[in-house]
């Protein structure tokens, strides 16, 4: 085997395709890797490439529902028509609902990175019951297909049995890491001059901003003017939230600046329902900040309570802002954090994960 391919449903960033960039970049130096994806969308990324990754765009752009769905069903044939007995790793929840479209069924690995069943139930793409049950029906259905898995936390392993019922699929896992080369942390003064804090906001509700964006709201008036700067990194559509004035929305066009505005920042918050991983909260610890996050259950894979991090019921503002109320106050007990969160990030690297996945694939 000298060639990996790996199958995304767009180039923007975002947790899953990041995984995915990053394993072919530390794969690139042994083998020859292609990614392909449909031509579904306009939107940057990023990440870094390296230069020897075969990048192919298949299907005519366009906004027409009909003609994405045509791009995945051409992005399919055209691997079927050049790849044979070549690993082929696909993920995405909605490109899956396709997989058993691909022929080579025992080179065809499936790497779920989230709840798939779940991911849309409070998302704007699927915003009618019929189109949300359709989607459930195709997601089981696809569940059952004779392929391999792999997985990256024990919770989307657990997820993926409650709703499969299948009792054959071993936990093959590959985790998400960090590059730290690029996350790591550079000691910023401006660190040292005041609190300030940093959270990557999406728009999509499951993420929790809001819980965020309440808990701003409902802080005690002398604890909020003691935060100097809020940076909310995201590349999405914030105008439904409102924030105080110390909020700057940071449209990052680079992982160097988004691990800038980590090290910039002394605390980092992650307020999701749920995570497959929740890579953000793994990157910020490599960059040096005392992280709060909500349980989202995939971050159990490296975030433990009062250890390395604290931790908050999800959708709970309450105890978020007792969270943060208690970093402010008590810088010893934020660098404690810090200091154990940084020294356990090194748990995980591009390499290993890298070589979780070649011990998947090469039989």
């Amino acid at each position: 085997m000298r060639k990996i391919v790996f199958v995304v449903p767009s180039l923007k960033t975002g947790g899953g395709n990041r995984v995915f960039f990053e394993l072919a970049n530390c794969l690139s130096a042994q083998y020859e890797i292609d990614i392909i994806y449909p031509n579904n969308s306009d939107e940057g990324n990023t990440f870094n490439v390296e230069f020897k990754i075969q990048i192919k765009t298949i299907g005519i752009k366009s906004n027409s529902k009909l003609q994405k769905i045509r791009n995945i069903k051409k992005t399919i044939a055209f691997v079927n028509q050049n790849y044979k007995d070549i690993p082929i790793i696909v993920s995405d929840p909605i490109f899956c609902l396709f997989i058993k479209e691909f022929k080579d069924k025992q080179n065809i690995y499936r790497f779920i990175q989230a709840d798939d069943y779940s991911i849309f139930d409070h998302n704007h793409i699927f915003n009618n019951f019929v189109l949300k049950k359709i989607y459930k029906l195709m997601c089981k259905k696809s569940y059952k297909e004779k392929i391999n898995y792999i997985f990256n936390s024990k919770f989307t392993y657990d997820a993926y049995l409650e709703i499969s019922r299948r009792t054959d699929i071993p936990y093959k896992l590959v985790y998400p890491a960090v590059n730290h080369e690029i996350f790591c942390n550079q000691n910023n003064p401006i660190r040292e001059s005041g609190n300030s804090i940093c959270v990557v906001g999406r728009r999509h509700k499951w993420k929790g901003l809001k819980t965020f964006q309440f808990a701003l709201e409902q802080m005690p008036e002398d604890i909020l003017s003691s935060i100097t700067n809020i940076y909310v990194i995201s590349n999405d559509d914030l105008s439904e939230f409102q924030f105080p004035k110390q909020v700057q929305i940071i449209k990052p066009k680079s992982d160097t600046e988004i691990a800038e505005y980590y090290n910039k920042s002394n605390i980092f918050v992650s307020t999701s329902w749920w995570e497959g991983f929740g890579l953000p909260g793994l990157e910020a610890m490599s960059c040096g900040c005392a992280v709060i996050t909500s349980d989202s259950k995939g971050c159990r894979e490296y975030a433990f309570d009062k250890k390395n991090c604290l931790c908050f019921e999800p959708k709970k503002v309450n105890q978020c802002i007792a969270c943060l109320i208690k970093l402010i106050e008590n810088p010893d007990l934020q660098k404690s954090l810090s200091n154990q969160a940084e020294k356990d990030s090194f748990a995980f690297s591009w390499q290993n994960s890298a070589k979780q996945l070649i011990g998947i694939i090469i039989r």
